[in-house]
Order: C-alpha cells, then sequence, then structure tokens
C-alpha cells in the first residue's frame, strides 16, 4: 500500500483526468438537520431512533453506531416476534418523511458538481444522492438493484449510453417499499445476488464497476462486507488485481484496513473524515482542471465553424469575470460557434455594438450569461440590462436560446446568490440546463452538450 498521501492524491487526480473512476458512496454523508436548533445528525442515525420509539425498543439497549439502520433492525429482529416486512415499510416511511423538504447534504451537492464522475454507486436506499445529481444535471437518472420478484419490474443495469449522471443503488431503493436493505442478512442476500444468477441482468453495471477504479466515500463498511464487495467488483483476485481502490475512512475498522494492507495493495487509504476528503477532491481537482484545460477538452474534439456556418453567441459578463469570458469565448469558437460578441465587439467581426445592445442581443443565436458570486454581488451593471433584454427575447424563441454559465468553482455557490435567481427575471436561469465552466474552463458535459447545439444548429 501507497503511505504518501501526496502520491495517494495524484494518483487519484490522474485516475480522475482519465474519466476511469467510480465513487461508491455510502452513509457517512448524509448529515441532515436535527431539530430547529441548527444541529444536524446522520439520516440513519435518525431512521433508527424513529424505529426504536416506534416499537418500544429499551433504553438500555445500545445500537452500534455505523451502519446504525442495520443495527437497529438486527437489535428488533432478536427477539423472534417482528415481522421484518412491516419493519420495512416502516423504515422506507420514515426515510420519506425525513428526507422529502430537508435540504441536501452539502457533501453531496460537492460530489455531485465533480464532472470527472458520470456513474455514482450509492450503498444507501434513500434519494439524497440522486436528488443532488438532478440538482446538476437534469438529465440524471435513477437505477436500483432489486431481487425480489414483486417489486423488481423496474430495470436493474444502467443504460449502455447515458443522457446524464447515474445513480445507482447497490442495495435497493426504499422508493420501491419492500426490496431493500435493511439488516445484515438482507446485505447478504443483495452481495449473493449481485454475483449469482442475476449477474446477466446487471452486466453493463458490473461491466463498469470491474473495469473502473473506485473511489468508496463515508462508507465505514462492516468487516465482512468490505470484503466481499472488494471481490464482488473485481473480476481478478484481490491480490493479483491491476485496478485500484481509493478509500476513505477505512483505518477506523483496524480488521478491514489489515485485510487491505495485506491483500489489496492497489488499494489506496485518505485520512480524515468523509465530509473533508470531499471538500478536499473537490478543491484539488478543481485546480487540476484550471491548470490542465486541455486535457479534458481533448474528448470532445469539433472543427471550428467559419462565421457564416455556425451559430452567433453573445457572452454577457459582470466586469470582474473579464478573464473567464475571453476563455470560454476562445472554447467557443473552437466547439464550433460562427462568431462571439463580446467586450461588445465581435471577436471575428470586429463590429462595435457598443451603443446598439439591444440589437445584438435581438440578432444573436444564443445567449450565454456568465453568473458568479462577482456578478451577485454588483447592484448595478450593464450586464443586468442585457439579461433582462436577452429574457425577454427568450419568450419569443421557440427552442433554446438561454445558455446560462456558472463560472464560480463550485456549484453549490449558486445556492448562496442574493440576487441571480432572484431579481429581474433572472429566476428562469434555474429553468434551463445550466452548463459549468469554474473558472472560465467548460467541463466535459458543458462542450459536450454546446458542439451539439452548434452541430445541430441551422440558420433560418
Amino acid at each position: 500500500m501507497i503511505t504518501d498521501l501526496e502520491d495517494n492524491w495524484y494518483c487519484l487526480i490522474e485516475e480522475l483526468e482519465k474519466g476511469n473512476v467510480i465513487p461508491i458512496v455510502g452513509p457517512e454523508l448524509l448529515d441532515i438537520p436535527d431539530g430547529p436548533d441548527g444541529a444536524v445528525a446522520l439520516l440513519y442515525d435518525l431512521v433508527a431512533r424513529e424505529l426504536a420509539v416506534r416499537y418500544n425498543l429499551p433504553a438500555g439497549e445500545k445500537i452500534a453506531v455505523t451502519w446504525s439502520l442495520h443495527n437497529c433492525v438486527a437489535t428488533l429482529l432478536s427477539g423472534g416476534q417482528m415481522n421484518v416486512d412491516k419493519v420495512r415499510r416502516a423504515a422506507a416511511k420514515t426515510i420519506d418523511t425525513l428526507t422529502a423538504t430537508c435540504p441536501l447534504p452539502k457533501a453531496l451537492q460537492v460530489l455531485a458538481g465533480i464532472d470527472a464522475f458520470d456513474l455514482y454507486v450509492s450503498l444507501t436506499c434513500d434519494p439524497l444522492l440522486f436528488r443532488s445529481l438532478k440538482e446538476k444535471d437534469p438529465a440524471a437518472e435513477s437505477v436500483a438493484f432489486g431481487i425480489r420478484s414483486d417489486t423488481n419490474s423496474h430495470p436493474l443495469d444502467i443504460p449502455a449510453k447515458s443522457r446524464g449522471k447515474i445513480c445507482y443503488q447497490l442495495f435497493g431503493s426504499a422508493e420501491n417499499l419492500l426490496d431493500f436493505a435493511i439488516h445484515e442478512g438482507d446485505v447478504l442476500e443483495y452481495m449473493y445476488r449481485l454475483q449469482s444468477e442475476q449477474t446477466r441482468a446487471i452486466k453493463n453495471l458490473l461491466g463498469r464497476l470491474r473495469s473502473s477504479n473506485l473511489l468508496f466515500i463515508g462508507c465505514h463498511l462492516p468487516d465482512w462486507v468490505g470484503r466481499s464487495l472488494l471481490r464482488v467488483v473485481n473480476e481478478d483476485p484481490l491480490l493479483s488485481k491491476a485496478k485500484q481502490e481509493f478509500m476513505t475512512d477505512f483505518e477506523s475498522d483496524p480488521s478491514l484496513s489489515t485485510f487491505v494492507s495485506r491483500f489489496s495493495p492497489n488499494s489506496l487509504v485518505f485520512p480524515g473524515s468523509p465530509n473533508e476528503f470531499v471538500d478536499e477532491l473537490s478543491k484539488r481537482w478543481g485546480a487540476w482542471r484550471l491548470t490542465h484545460p486541455r486535457l479534458g477538452e481533448q474528448r470532445i474534439p469539433v472543427k471550428p465553424a467559419s462565421p457564416t456556418e455556425g451559430p452567433m453567441i453573445f457572452i454577457s459578463y459582470a466586469s470582474q469575470n473579464t478573464d473567464a469570458a475571453r476563455a470560454i469565448a476562445d472554447r467557443l469558437l473552437a466547439l464550433g460557434a460562427g462568431d462571439v460578441w463580446l467586450d461588445k465587439k465581435k471577436l471575428r467581426g470586429g463590429e462595435d455594438w457598443s451603443n446598439k445592445l439591444d440589437e445584438a442581443i435581438g440578432s444573436c443565436d444564443y445567449f450565454l450569461p456568465l453568473l458568479s458570486s462577482e456578478a451577485d454581488e454588483r447592484r448595478e451593471g450593464v450586464f443586468w440590462e442585457e439579461w433582462v433584454t436577452a429574457l425577454e427575447r427568450a419568450k419569443r424563441v421557440a427552442d433554446t436560446f438561454l445558455l446560462p454559465t456558472l463560472i464560480d468553482p463550485t456549484p453549490e455557490s449558486r445556492n448562496k446568490y442574493q440576487r441571480i435567481g432572484k431579481q429581474l427575471g433572472t429566476e428562469r436561469f434555474w429553468d434551463r440546463h445550466l452548463l459549468n465552466a469554474p473558472g472560465g474552463v467548460l467541463d466535459d458535459k458543458a462542450s459536450a452538450d454546446l458542439a451539439e447545439y452548434f452541430g445541430g444548429f441551422r440558420k433560418t
């Protein structure tokens, strides 16, 4: 096992750049409010607490801290009189009640905003990860594994080609009421089915898991589950496999940590809490993308269009974001834009539109406003006028016209905006597919979407 932490980070970022990492997300990232005093707690600690009260679990009974729902249910079933499906329905209802209106956990929002990931595997049965993905990517999809014939009529496998990010719930979804794991016996059955007769039903998923490097975040896996899961997602024996696992918080289980160090030498461990790891990952990946923009952009080769072929784009931005606007303008031309209005001038044509903003916005093919914390802080600015004009014109355009683009380092920054999304009709920006370009570098999905828009564009 590599022990140098910076080497571990380098290996992880290098694999992210290749697009060859799948995050495996556990319950330790699910912080939600617990009461009106601002306190927070892990979702499944709260579910376990509610079930303990509902079924009069003696106060003296201690519930293990890790995977508390599974341990609570095991304690309830130990008396032999409890109907397990009745408990399962109660757990599903409690999860739905607790998650229906709660704010999304910050760590999940940050994780969902990392453009290197397209498939996320969840070891929990709640909808919070999928909702976080959906907030960043309206085309995101949710798929859950199932083992009960009366509830698994839904697709079990991921699509061969997805439209957006995918959330896959490996141990079922509470939305299915009876087809999700609530105790260790359930987990054992799901693990068995994953590698037995149902493998043909999830060949796309297993193919991705077994060919990709895996990043375990906030899983705090029980010893036997960790060992079994590591083997299921690897085609080769752990000692001889070539792929890597990146693990957070594994050192909290000495037995599993010892097993990994002895028998899975390609597994790299990161110390610290899962939330701290996600924050650090986002910062390092963001810094990498800013200094290595061309590496990611090479995945989307596009032949630049001539001014007469491609669409005309109007970029509107606050003056503090000039550098980001220029970088995006250059990228738009490379992706197939015919011309770009920037600094009140067309890059290729050179005409001065400083006194004809309405005419410029009225004749462009796409309007691309740069959304940023700096713009949100501005009480006054020409860009506000441009946005209002473009929003009015958008009412008369039948297809895509507005291309709102977020350039803050992290997507969740939009949640703190005081003006954008709340004034002058800009709330309509959130109804559109939001493009991400941290620091002026369009991420791979944004580049692909724009290339598709421009490639299918026809002047009329």
